[in-house]
């Protein structure tokens, strides 16, 4: 089982209904991307940390530790904007002269930076709240009801099952290489997952053409036909949404107009 997945079915919230976790998480995601906004992303950060981790009672180091894979790509694309080149003149921050420019930093570089990572963390808290609290197969359902063509659900869940297939034909095969004593030195090592992958492709499609003859052989006529679960209704995520997205709308504007 991948992690995220793990982590959502011990999650307090995946009784919830996911359709109210999806809306609980996504207006607040658009208004975020939408209203460009220091305070906005701020909130939206506490707010979503606050329900995966106070509310879901997900670990805090495992949501830190989360955080910090998005954080690291996010600080190598903001250097461009943060690190700009000014007239000699120009009053920067932080910079060094070279020739006839300086580069550094001023305010209007630090700014933008800051709301690009912070805007992005934002997003990204939104995204894990939801996937750290409702297992995909929840989602999937919530996806069957709406006008999306059944095509596209059935193409997302037949995707979603083949990574597990591929996960463990990469386990096996990393066993099997291990029990063979391949990685006995760094020169072993290199050759031994040099053939893992070569052999990995044609393993995984052989073992996905297995599991399509097992669907087939249960009936499978091009969706899959799964009952319901029972979820607590959400009535108090709808209201708490809407409080939210007021929050978040509150928010921006009094950045925008009093700061």
């Amino acid at each position: 089982m991948i992690l995220i997945d793990k982590y959502a079915y011990d999650s307090k919230l995946a009784c919830v209904s996911p359709k109210a976790k999806l809306i609980y998480t996504m207006l607040p995601l658009l208004l975020c991307i939408s209203l460009n906004s220091l305070v906005v992303s701020l909130v939206t950060i506490i707010v979503m940390a606050v329900t995966t981790v106070g509310v879901g009672k997900i670990k805090l180091t495992a949501y830190v530790k989360l955080l910090f894979i998005p954080f690291g790509f996010l600080m190598v694309g903001t250097i461009t904007i943060l690190i700009n080149r000014f007239a000699p003149n120009h009053i920067y921050l932080l910079g060094v002269k070279i020739g006839k420019y300086a580069y550094g930093i001023d305010w209007g570089t630090l700014t933008n930076s800051l709301k690009l990572v912070l805007k992005a963390l934002g997003g990204v808290s939104c995204m894990y709240c939801l996937s750290l609290s409702t297992p995909m197969t929840d989602l999937f359902q919530v996806l069957r009801r709406t006008k999306i063509p059944t095509v596209i659900v059935t193409l997302m869940e037949l995707i979603y099952r083949y990574i597990f297939v591929l996960l463990d034909e990469v386990e096996r095969m990393n066993i099997a290489k291990n029990s063979r004593l391949g990685n006995h030195n760094f020169r072993t090592s290199l050759k031994s997952t040099s053939e893992l992958i070569s052999m990995l492709f044609i393993r995984a499609y052989n073992r996905s053409d297995r599991v399509y003859a097992a669907l087939e052989s249960r009936g499978y006529n091009g969706q899959f036909v799964t009952l319901d679960e029972e979820y607590v209704h959400g009535k108090k995520m709808y209201m708490l949404s809407i409080l939210l997205c007021l929050l978040l709308l509150s928010a921006g504007i009094a950045e925008r107009y009093l700061l």
